[in-house]
């Protein structure tokens, strides 16, 4: 089978990953390995940047390549503290270098600037070494069908199912870039359980998951679809973005969700035993939104675009001052 054509997928894929010519230079670099070490290396010998520390490589050459192809290897970078393993894969006239960094701490990750996302595409690696024995189905195919699933992975919530800060994060980048390309009205809504600290204390924290578990499918009734997304933001706090909704449609959706909570029958069964949320637990409220049209918000004014800190930050004042008028309330700021 042909390596050559997937070479134009493995940036996705392999962020670590080298392609080497029939001379051993470097042809291209995964976008983490670029960004470590400068895109002035695409073009040098590989030698002159690292180092096999295992198995040796005793021809530096492509041939002296295809006799460890298959192997794994530790590959030691010469201008960094680190060193990657994974499969040499040759290919005439190509040499393919798939490998993860070895971490020993998370303080060294933080050091060297990689991103946690990284580093888990290559758990994919494995796979993708099965897939050369596999004459049916492709590198990028088997890869791709295994990053999805690890991508489903590192956005969902364990506890919850829904989508955790990660995910929060990278689809507000996304909803903010409508909004400032064309001016489609934005709304975040944050919530935090009421008294949930007091409850998980008195009943466990095994019942503090379920209760968890129980707020976040009643959210997702009341939130309901049609492009609202609902995230476990942290802790006992909930985020729901809502691309697309103007004031007006945002505060009636945030009142229905604070008042579906407080009006409630919820409980739990816990080994048999009946415990119930209400009326104790309740959901308070910050709505934060942005309009151009209506000259509502920070994108009012075209010449200052919302960021997402601002964002974020004016619907977490407006949820602090929700718990700090009572609880089970909604505050709105615009």
């Amino acid at each position: 089978m042909s390596l050559a054509p997937s070479a134009e997928r493995f940036p996705e894929l392999f962020p670590f990953h080298r392609v080497l010519d029939a001379n051993l230079v470097i042809r291209q670099l995964g976008p983490a390995l670029a960004r470590l070490l400068g895109p002035g290396v695409c073009g040098a010998p590989l030698m002159e940047h690292a180092r096999f520390r295992r198995p040796v490589l005793a021809e530096c050459s492509l041939a002296g390549l295809a006799r460890l192809s298959r192997k794994l290897f530790v590959l030691e970078l010469l201008m960094l503290p680190l060193q990657l393993k994974g499969q040499l894969l040759v290919e005439e006239p190509y040499a393919f270098l798939l490998g993860t960094p070895v971490l020993h701490s998370l303080d060294q990750l933080s050091a060297l600037g990689i991103r946690l996302s990284d580093i888990a595409r290559h758990d994919a690696l494995a796979d993708a070494m099965v897939m050369l024995q596999t004459k049916d189905i492709t590198i990028s195919d088997r890869v791709l069908r295994r990053t999805s699933d690890l991508e489903q992975l590192a956005t969902r919530d364990a506890l919850t199912g829904l989508g955790n800060r990660l995910l929060f994060n990278r689809e507000l980048d996304a909803v903010l870039e409508d909004h400032h390309s064309h001016g489609q009205p934005l709304a975040l809504l944050l919530l935090d359980v009421d008294h949930f600290k007091h409850f998980n204390d008195e009943h466990g924290h095994v019942t503090g998951d379920a209760c968890l578990r129980a707020v976040a499918q009643r959210l997702v009734q009341l939130v309901g679809r049609g492009g609202r997304r609902v995230y476990r933001y942290g802790g006992e706090e909930f985020a729901v973005l809502l691309p697309g909704a103007d004031v007006a449609a945002a505060t009636q959706l945030a009142e229905r969700v604070v008042a579906g909570f407080a009006t409630a029958a919820l409980q739990l069964e816990i080994n048999g035993e009946a415990i119930p949320l209400s009326p104790r637990i309740t959901i308070s409220a910050g709505l934060a939104c942005s309009d151009r049209r209506a000259g509502i918000g920070a994108m009012a004014d075209q010449e200052r675009p919302l960021e997402a800190t601002a964002l974020i930050s004016r619907a977490d004042e407006a949820l602090y001052e929700a718990k700090n008028a009572g609880r089970s309330r909604l505050v709105c700021v615009r």
